[in-house]
């Protein structure tokens, strides 16, 4: 029964993450479908540090559910670790095919090495300290697994679908992490090499939130002991251990190293079942003594409240994360109010990656800095970020991106446009365009009627007249004197310098030109993704460190038209 539940359960939360990484259709999805991402440990933690109240109660339920079960999470919850049971599973199926025993070698007991584990902890927690989330990114075990399903089973589902299909259902996105996907997939292999060769080796050796776990673990409720009056020593439960924490010389179980995957209890037939124990009572080693549940050789208890002391002390700590308004180097999503706090809280687990519809969302590399290498950020050559989408805040399970209605989206600004007249196809070839007009949401961009400035230089005798008239100094005799020069961004298109020519050789055309009101502007990146100048475009994003509120336009309501008898007109 015990194992069957874990099995159940770990089936369950495995196809429910990867269901919400595929979004095959890039639709917006549905509040029910990321609810299984909200409850892993970490994105639960950082979330508190939020301020998010579902992320405490989330928190405070594992802490709970661990104190009382032991750890359960590493194996009913953790994407990576039903992962890791996968692969152990396989290659015991292998070793059967080749007429091997079911028992791997390597499946013994193994002596602990509890400074090692706290060690990884106590250099993670520091680094959380020194430099927020960043190291999060890489040891956090949900992170790794959401990073591989963003960047090899989406597109690879994709692929899956249009073949299927025979038509393409949606674009496989191969190219989302481009190199990254390297340093992803090893990230990834990683522990199932480890898984491969001792079972849950690194669960117990180099994942944080295992030794974390494992420390809270230690005196559960509900304890998985061996009874020396009921054990033959026939070893099945040491053979099925994945942790290698079952000790048969002393008939113990080490209980911050098990996983609870009762894989032990399925195997043994009558000396090993869970008990509920005091917390506070000491097993026994001896004949006709109580069931023995613990074995390791802990460290001090003073060394242990030490470390608790700092994880603690380390929490108000990294929940304020300094605040500027300097110009970022990239743009964050919509709702995580600026960049430092962005990258002090997520860890780059690549759900908003996959939920976003229009792909403007990217891994970086080096936009963030060396802190936000792997996490989001909004490639605007990619893409644009959505007016009325909400996505990347609704499926963010740490709290990093908050949740924000469309009305509040419709209003935060996460970057500002600006217009390069140079670069625009209405100065450059005196033609219309209107492109970023027409796709600007919120009414930021307009356009009116310009004498956009046409030179012959043919009919020039560099006189100098439209040199010495214009107000903005846009224009320019040559070196030579042969040919006027226009510096299409400081023109305002006035017209001064067509009227005052004798030749001719300056010109007005009239045409509707751009105007930009910075104070409408939300900064997401419509109008430069639909301008058509390359490769520097006309309008260039520049985003905010700190995102601001950007004014609504208020148009003054149609009058209702007064009756009259006979036709108004």
């Amino acid at each position: 029964m015990w194992r069957l539940s874990r099995l159940i359960c770990a089936t369950l939360v495995g196809l429910l993450v990867v269901w919400g990484f595929i979004n095959l259709h890039n639709a917006e999805p549905a509040a029910w479908e990321h609810l299984i991402e909200r409850i892993q440990f970490i994105p639960a933690l950082l979330g508190t540090q939020s301020g998010v109240a579902w992320a405490g109660v989330v928190l405070a339920s594992l802490i709970v559910v661990t104190l009382i079960f032991g750890r359960v999470y590493c194996s009913f919850l953790c994407p990576l670790g039903i992962a890791q049971d996968i692969v152990i599973r396989l290659h015991s199926f292998v070793g059967r095919l080749r007429g091997r025993k079911a028992a791997h070698p390597a499946r013994r007991y193994a002596p602990p090495v509890p400074y090692v584990r706290y060690g990884v902890l106590l250099a993670v927690t520091v680094g959380w300290l020194l430099v927020g989330a960043a190291v999060l990114a890489w040891v956090d075990p949900y992170s790794i697994a959401g990073r591989f399903l963003a960047g090899v089973i989406n597109p690879l589902a994709a692929e899956l679908a249009n073949a299927v299909e025979g038509r393409q259902v949606t674009a496989a996105a191969w190219g989302r992490y481009g190199w990254l996907l390297a340093p992803v997939v090893i990230m990834f292999l990683l522990p199932l090499i480890l898984a491969w060769w001792r079972g849950r080796l690194y669960c117990n050796t180099l994942c944080p939130v295992g030794a974390l776990l494992g420390l809270l673990a230690r005196r559960p409720l509900l304890r998985i002991g061996m009874d020396p009056n009921g054990c033959i020593r026939c070893a099945a439960c040491v053979r099925a251990c994945k942790a290698q924490c079952i000790d048969l010389q002393s008939y113990c179980v080490d209980t911050s190293r098990c996983i609870n995957c009762y894989d032990c209890v399925s195997a043994c037939k009558r000396g090993l079942r869970p008990h509920l124990v005091s917390p506070f009572q000491t097993p026994g080693v001896k004949k006709n003594s109580p069931p023995k549940t613990n074995c390791e050789k802990e460290p001090p208890s003073s060394s242990r409240r030490a470390f608790l002391g700092l994880l603690a002390t380390s929490v108000p700590v990294v929940a304020a994360p300094a605040q500027t308004d300097n110009i970022a180097p990239a743009a964050s999503p919509p709702g995580s109010v600026s960049v430092p706090r962005f990258l002090s809280h997520c860890t780059g687990c690549g759900l908003c990656i996959t939920a976003c519809p229009t792909r403007v969302l990217q891994p970086a590399t080096l936009q963030h800095g060396f802190s936000g290498f792997l996490k989001p950020y909004l490639d605007f050559t990619r893409g644009f970020c959505n007016f009325d989408c909400t996505a990347c805040s609704s499926v963010c399970p740490v709290g990093a991106i908050l949740p924000l209605s469309r009305a509040e989206k419709k209003r935060t600004q996460i970057a500002l446009a600006s217009f390069h007249s140079e670069r625009c196809i209405v100065y450059g070839h005196q033609t219309e365009c209107g492109a970023c007009t027409e796709h600007c949401p919120t009414k930021a961009l307009s356009t009116i009627e310009g004498k956009v400035p046409c030179y012959t230089p043919e009919n020039c005798i560099t006189c100098g007249a439209c040199v010495d008239i214009c107000p903005q100094h846009a224009l320019s005799l040559q070196p030579g004197g042969e040919h006027v020069q226009i510096d299409r961004a400081k023109c305002i298109a006035c017209g001064k310098c067509s009227r005052v020519c004798p030749t001719k050789a300056m010109t007005s055309k009239r045409l509707m030109v751009p105007v930009l009101d910075s104070k409408l502007c939300i900064g997401c990146g419509a109008c430069s993704y639909a301008c058509p100048v390359r490769p520097e475009r006309a309008m260039q994003i520049t985003p905010l460190s700190r995102h601001g509120s950007a004014e609504v336009l208020h148009e003054a309501p149609a009058q209702n038209p007064v009756s009259a008898d006979e036709f108004p007109f």
